[in-house]
């Protein structure tokens, strides 16, 4: 009897087993693990031969599984109950992605019957396999070891079983590919020495044309960032820290450290991991002018329709490209991941230079489990991580912080003085008393400050201060679905490009985001010191006042939102009221110096204490190999929102033209991104109470129904107020 891949019986089941085991061995010796990847490629599809595995595909007969076949041989061949567990889980869930190890108990138990009529027809070479050492890394500790240090084993032995997994399903995955010929082949991409080239040309010539028309002290400091990234390359792989000014250069100079580092080291690729993706779109866009918008690929959910191209699309499939730029949550996550389409890239991660773009903005909450990622990456992957940031987060390892990094070097040599000559702000702090948003509005209108940006603590501070302003001040928060919020910014952009231009902008925190803005008078609602230094990245930026800008602090008649925000402007009140009484971090008006490392370093370090840093137990999850219960825990995106598509450009037309398919696909969803309102509980009952909301296929989108259209404002977005809703009664004091 012939064996086949598959019911088309496009290939031979041995061929098969045959690419898939080569591939899998590849990926696996990036990590020293190459006897591992092969042996689970020869054995992953055992199960196909069963003569009725072969009719189930073959001629539509009763289902039968073949996936525990070859995880069920391992358990009987092999004594080692510890070395075999890695085999068991991998090829027994190469199907349905990793479960946990009762489940994999559980499947394996009934299968011993069909190990018999499968192995009867499988070669006999094939069978004869043995069982891998231990990486060096991974020697079980002895039974009377602490409880800790075995506890820190499982989640090593959890990390090793997800990037075994990764391997053979990518294999797996790209065999089956070359059977297709509905799927396009895989681009090819440069070299890294060839991308490396590419960037030094770039920045080589954009220095000498700010040296021929413009060379300012902001760029002889850029330069100087960008030395320290050049000469740092060379030391070996391990934790960096990247620690500059907003506005310093760090974006390409970063890029230059992680090309030459990994030149250097012959790493694989760099991958830039960033918590927004509004800065997504903003460093995408510089490097694709370095590159080549061909050779970066962009993996998130707002990714532009445009870009998401067939290329694209394959190469986030697996992340084999030398240069990715993806988020916090898609990277993270798909670390944690249990589900097959996530968890296929993860081996493509070895061998990098990973790049945490504004570091600082790492979730508190699943600190622990991320920088435990990092150190196994680190440690046994051969990957460098750079963290990159203005204001750098108390990582390093310390007595009250043993989840910390160990051994983090900067690039920056000197990183105060760095900071000094890059400061371009002066900052008032007034804070005695508190300020009405009227008083705000009175003061920008009276002492005619025509260019000014105000950031406030909520969305309905945002829309209520930019309402106080004259006709054409610009308005940005989360109530606007994110094309709104592009649209604002470009807008904005343009406008502050000609000097005379009266260019008012009232936003929330997410202009701190990396957003490459530059207003010469901006005022900030007392906040987390992190917050307060992130907005002073948009205060003249390009140092083009030599005088330098103007940075308000004000007292606001509200309160951040309640938790990591709120507890950030208490930790800053602190840190005041100390400097004030003690003179702990001396400055010369007796307020914070916003320039001294120092200050951020205090910061996080009172922060991290008030935080539960692995609140949802993901740690324990991982040491019990309880893969969807690890997945389910470790979420970066507050899930008690809900996805409302509004109605701004053609977001109504492309919503009925999937509504009219009988199926849509993920592509058709991934087009609604950028029109989607995340509403919270509370908006969204009231919402729905009224009945202004329609449901998309099985509650995947949410969208205003007629004639609640209206609630979305063209300048303040998805606006929920009584008013708004009930419209016939406002008029009447009930």
């Amino acid at each position: 009897m012939e064996f086949y891949a598959d019911g088309n019986k496009s290939q031979k089941l041995m061929l098969h087993i045959e690419g898939v085991r080569n591939n899998a061995s590849t990926f696996s010796e990036t990590f020293g693990c190459k006897a591992w990847g092969a042996l689970l490629g020869d054995w992953h599809d055992l199960g196909k031969f069963m003569e009725a595995f072969q009719r189930y595909m073959l001629e539509d007969e009763q289902h039968i599984e073949h996936a525990v076949v070859g995880g069920r041989y391992t358990t009987d061949q092999f004594d080692d109950s510890l070395r075999k567990l890695a085999l068991q889980f991998v090829i027994t869930c190469h199907h349905t992605g990793l479960q946990n190890s009762e489940a994999v108990r559980k499947r394996l138990a009934i299968a011993a019957k069909l190990v018999q009529d499968a192995i009867k027809n499988v070669p006999d070479d094939l069978l004869k396999r043995k069982l891998p050492e231990w990486p060096g890394w991974l020697i079980p500790p002895s039974a009377t070891a602490e409880k800790k240090k075995i506890d820190e084993w499982k989640r090593s032995l959890e990390f090793w079983i997800r990037m075994l997994h990764s391997c053979l399903v990518d294999a797996d995955w790209l065999d089956a590919e070359k059977r297709n010929p509905e799927i396009t082949k895989r681009p090819v991409f440069p070299l890294m020495h060839k991308l490396r080239d590419d960037l030094d040309r770039y920045v080589d010539a954009k220095v000498s044309e700010a040296k021929r028309n413009d060379w300012t002290s902001v760029n002889l400091q850029r330069k100087c960032v960008l030395d320290a990234c050049r000469g740092s390359a060379i030391a070996p792989i391990g934790f960096f820290s990247l620690t500059v000014p907003t506005g310093g250069g760090k974006t390409l100079a970063g890029m230059s450290f992680a090309l030459n580092h990994a030149v250097k080291h012959k790493l694989k690729r760099v991958i830039v991991v960033i918590p927004y993706t509004s800065i997504i779109e903003q460093n995408a866009s510089v490097y694709a002018e370095v590159f080549g918008e061909k050779n970066v690929i962009e993996h998130h959910s707002d990714i532009d329709p445009e870009k998401d191209t067939e290329r694209n699309r394959l190469a986030t499939e697996n992340w084999d490209a030398p240069i990715i730029v993806t988020t916090n949550v898609q990277f993270f996550e798909s670390l944690y991941a249990n589900k097959n389409s996530r968890l296929r890239k993860l081996h493509n991660i070895s061998k990098s230079v990973i790049i945490l773009d504004e570091a600082q903005s790492l979730p508190p909450g699943l600190l622990y489990p991320i920088l435990d990622a990092m150190r196994e990456l680190r440690e046994h992957y051969g990957c460098s991580v750079v963290l990159s940031t203005a204001t750098q987060p108390a990582l390093k390892k310390r007595d009250s912080f043993l989840y910390g990094l160990d051994e983090v070097k900067e690039i920056i040599p000197d990183v105060l003085k760095l900071s000094r000559e890059l400061a371009r702000v002066n900052i008032a702090w007034e804070i005695d008393d508190t300020i009405e948003y009227s008083d705000i509005s009175g003061r920008i209108l009276k002492d005619n400050m025509p260019r000014v940006l105000v950031v406030t603590h909520k969305r309905k501070d945002a829309r209520l201060l930019a309402a106080l302003l004259p006709e054409g001040t610009y308005h940005l928060s989360a109530s606007m679905c994110p094309l709104h919020r592009k649209d604002v910014i470009k807008t904005v952009k343009e406008l502050l490009k000609n000097e005379s231009s009266t260019v008012r902008l009232v936003s929330t925190q997410l202009i701190e985001a990396g957003v490459d803005i530059d207003f010469p008078v901006v005022f900030r609602a007392l906040a987390g010191l992190d917050s307060i230094l992130q907005t002073a990245g948009r205060c003249n930026r390009e140092g083009k006042d030599p005088n330098g800008g103007r940075l308000i602090v004000f007292r606001a008649p509200t309160e951040p939102p309640a938790g990591i925000l709120r507890l950030g402007k208490g930790i800053t009140e602190s840190l005041l009221n100390s400097n004030k009484s003690n003179a702990i971090l001396p400055s010369d008006d007796g307020f914070l110096n916003l320039t001294s490392p120092a200050i951020y370093d205090t910061y996080f370090r009172l922060f991290y204490s008030g935080v539960q840093l692995d609140g949802a137990g993901v740690q324990n999850a991982r040491a019990s190999l309880d893969f969807p219960e690890v997945a389910r825990r470790f979420c970066m995106i507050d899930s008690a929102t809900y996805p409302v598509v509004v109605p701004y450009k053609d977001a109504y037309n492309r919503l009925e033209a999937i509504r009219a398919k009988f199926k849509p696909s993920r592509d058709d969803f991934r087009s609604l991104q950028p029109f989607v309102v995340q509403v919270y509980p509370q908006e969204f009952q009231a919402l729905n109470n009224v009945g202004a909301l329609g449901v998309m296929h099985d509650k995947a989108f949410f969208y205003l129904t007629s004639p609640y259209e209206r609630l979305y404002d063209e300048h303040f977005g998805l606006v929920i107020s009584e008013e708004n809703l009930y419209p016939d009664y406002s008029r009447f004091n009930i």
